[in-house]
């Protein structure tokens, strides 16, 4: 833990202020009267539940909602930021989850995103290079500022773009699941980064639903529940357990299944086979991938990203087109050109960012029915049918808040997630195809989607659980296939496995 930290930080002042701070979205109250402080050179963890009231908080300071009851002070001074640029001029960035990198522009172009160097009028790229350069080394990154930032590792991308976030003037910085899409070593990585930052006399805000984490690098810890803050206190003197407790409260006995030594592997191979892959392989992505998938078991594919496993979940859905190989649904080969053919099949596929499958501004009914329309309105819209099948499945999931009115944008991430699966249930699938199913949720909302899943799979569903998050296919996986550098390195059945092995297999 961080004991000469926390004592350093219980004497520093404080850079941030929030006093009272209350956020309704549509009459629900999504903070009540909530207190936070900062303080300078300090790594302050924020843990709670999806919709405890974390991210609006963070927005609010981050300058994203203008509009709030309350105070904020920022080095003692009263604030109330209108936009976002007031929040960066004031001194304040946020990473988001989602990263803002623009892929095809170079390393020196994302770091100078929006403040470009000029001189006599014109773009001064050779500036731009040697001071992005200086940038990235004062933070310990080593990398050619003139190469495209896409063609880099996602752990690269992430500690380039907290680069631009400092070189920005940044004095506070929000981490929004800064580690949910990293291997170990890239975690490691970024808290190494992390830690030069707060050695700086810089302030971090570190969201994360990974608990191990918070206690790694958090000087401070302070847990949200149903818009209140319910506690703070030193990381050092807290764990994984007290945390859990007063994120959730009494009956959450399950959620640390996949945290114990040893999980057995129930896996069914008297099972039909659903779907099976034969030698499939996708250019650089992923070669010679053979596996089955049988009724009634959850198939985890788990590695390290850019293993290939999120290119394999997408040519199974038909998304990509295999190079070589072949696949058979139910015994009889398969061919897929187009997602339309994988959805006919009896394939459905939720990917790893509800984004590319969601409409944020429109409710959650039209996101449930899109994928039906064709079979429940030929002729003309039927909105009341529409809710009526939306309404079946916000009860039988228990997505909140329970309305189909709702826009989707105003539920929280683990609720968005339930909404991606309802879509795809309304007529269900064969094949399930799941990429990162928990990936930015906190361990209530995992719970119910690990609830979710069984179920399907006792009903007799085929599923497939692609992840990079070894925790994740430990509380969904009966079986596990473990890729490396495009290939399937190990497969775990009938058998008790440790976080620990899954890892050393990848």
């Amino acid at each position: 833990m961080n004991a000469e930290a926390d004592k350093a930080a219980d004497g520093a002042r404080p850079r941030l202020e929030m006093r009272a701070i209350s956020k309704s979205f549509g009459g629900v109250a999504a903070l009540r009267d909530v207190d936070f402080v900062l303080k300078a050179g300090e790594v302050h963890g924020l843990v709670g539940e999806n919709g405890a009231g974390k991210s609006t908080l963070m927005k609010i300071i981050a300058g994203v909602h203008a509009q709030y009851q309350g105070q904020m002070l920022i080095d003692g001074k009263p604030v109330h930021f209108r936009s976002a640029r007031d929040a960066l001029d004031a001194g304040i960035g946020m990473v988001h989850q989602e990263l803002s990198i623009v892929p095809d522009l170079t390393v020196a172009e994302n770091v100078y995103l929006g403040k470009q160097l000029t001189k006599g009028g014109i773009v001064d790229w050779r500036g731009m290079v040697k001071g992005a350069r200086e940038q990235l080394a004062s933070l310990g990154i080593v990398v050619d500022p003139r190469i495209r930032i896409g063609s880099l590792a996602i752990g690269l991308q992430q500690l380039i773009e907290l680069a631009r976030v400092l070189f920005s003037g940044a004095r506070i910085v929000i981490l929004d699941e800064p580690t949910s899409a990293l291997s170990p070593p890239e975690v490691e990585r970024l808290f190494e980064v992390v830690r030069k930052v707060r050695a700086s006399g810089r302030s971090i805000v570190f969201i994360s639903h990974f608990l191990d984490d918070i206690l790694a690098i958090s000087d401070t810890v302070t847990v949200f529940r149903n818009g209140a803050r319910v506690v703070t206190e030193a990381a050092s003197k807290v764990d994984k357990v007290w945390l859990i407790d007063r994120m959730i409260g009494s009956g959450h006995e399950g959620l640390e299944e996949s945290y114990t030594d040893d999980i057995a592997l129930d896996s069914k191979p008297d099972a039909p086979v659903i779907l099976s892959a034969t030698n499939l392989g996708a250019g650089r992505a992923f070669a010679g991938v053979s596996l089955d998938v049988r009724a009634g078991e959850v198939l985890g594919v788990y590695g390290f990203m850019g293993c290939g496993q999120l290119e394999l979940a997408r040519t199974l859905f038909g998304k990509n087109r295999p190079a070589t190989g072949s696949l058979a649904l139910e015994g009889k080969k398969l061919r897929l050109r187009n997602t339309a053919q994988a959805r006919r099949a009896g394939i459905a596929f939720v990917p790893e960012s509800r984004r590319s499958m969601l409409f944020y501004s429109e409710p959650v009914y039209k996101n449930v029915s899109i994928s039906v329309l064709d079979r429940i309105a030929r002729l003309w819209l039927k909105p009341a049918e529409e809710r009526r099948i939306a309404n079946g499945h916000v009860a039988s999931l228990s997505i909140r808040p329970p309305r189909v009115n709702v826009l989707l944008q105003n539920l929280s991430g683990g609720n968005q997630q339930k909404v991606a699966l309802a879509k795809w249930l309304t007529w269900p699938p064969k094949v399930l195809v799941l990429a990162e199913p928990t990936r930015g949720m906190d361990v209530g909302a995992k719970e119910d989607v690990v609830k979710i899943v069984r179920k399907l799979r006792d009903q007799g569903m085929g599923i497939v659980v692609v992840s990079t998050e070894p925790e994740t296919v430990l509380s969904l996986a009966d079986r596990i296939v473990v890729m490396k550098k495009g290939r399937i390195v190990r497969e775990f059945a009938g058998e008790k496995i440790s976080k620990d092995r899954l890892l050393e297999a990848a």
